[in-house]
């Protein structure tokens, strides 16, 4: 028995949005990637692959960052100003 291909649900995304919702996930990676990706037809699979590790990598970058600001406000030779200039970044947030 042939296989069909059902016709796309009321639910689905319409062509020219999921192009465009592709073309902004391409502006969020990084140059080096976006220029590769512009200039060579990729699959929405290899797209989606870089993102995830674009993604993995920013969370590894952030661990080491968190860890780095843990170990500056543990130290005992952080001054007052930087405790001070920390708090306010925090505060921020």
């Amino acid at each position: 028995m042939a296989s069909r291909r059902s016709k796309p649900s009321s639910s689905s995304v319409p062509e020219d949005e999921l192009k465009d919702l592709i073309l902004k996930l391409r502006a969020l990676l990084p140059t080096d990637q976006t220029n590769r990706n512009n200039r060579t037809r990729v699959s929405l699979w290899k797209l989606l692959e870089e993102t995830c590790n674009h993604i993995k990598n920013l969370q590894s970058e952030v661990d080491g960052l968190s860890e780095r600001l843990y170990e500056l406000m543990a130290s005992p030779n952080i001054t007052t100003a930087e405790a001070d200039i920390l708090r306010r970044v925090f505060q921020q947030q």
